[in-house]
């Protein structure tokens, strides 16, 4: 059965959702940034820092093509849409949900990490600028759109899985 991919910048609540998600419905659940900091030994932010952003993205390519997405919720870091070739591969073996939130929302939810958090061009372009870039690209893959705001992460996970079942998804 495909999975369910959530894509959205740093902060939307894709980690805390999912795994909430993969409770509910007993499936696998893939943070992308645990991934990397299970086989790297350092965190993606460090990862980053070591050695750049371009090879940071390499490096979540190469780990997200690797992941059976079956059966399971993803969480990719926020600049997975930069990558065509694992976006396809997402797209393939499962539904994605964009869970877009206002930057106001992120700042708030990342308060003094929001610089720590390994956010691809944050540093120079600003969370504006990487929202900007990004979201048509948030919007370019995207099967279904869900705004996250105030709602607490259950709810927003009881959210996400009604409006997959309102689309005649299959989740068990």
């Amino acid at each position: 059965m495909k999975g369910i991919t959530l894509i959205g910048m740093a902060g939307v609540g894709k980690s805390t959702v999912g795994k909430i998600m993969a409770e509910v419905l007993g499936w696998q659940f893939w943070d992308l940034d645990k991934v990397i900091l299970e086989r790297q030994g350092i965190s993606h932010h460090k990862y980053m820092k070591r050695n750049g952003g371009q090879a940071l993205s390499q490096l979540e390519e190469q780990y997200a093509l690797s992941l059976n997405l079956q059966n399971s919720i993803f969480s990719p870091p926020g600049s997975m849409v930069y990558s065509e070739k694992a976006m396809q591969k997402i797209k393939a073996d499962s539904v994605v949900v964009y869970l877009q939130a206002q930057a106001e929302t992120i700042t708030k939810r990342l308060g003094k990490n929001l610089y720590k958090n390994g956010i691809i061009g944050l540093e120079e372009k600003g969370l504006a600028g990487v929202m900007a870039e990004r979201t048509p690209l948030y919007e370019k893959y995207a099967d279904l759109t869900l705004h996250s705001g105030d709602q607490t992460k259950e709810d927003m996970a009881q959210i996400v899985i009604a409006a997959l079942k309102a689309q005649g998804i299959q989740l068990k």
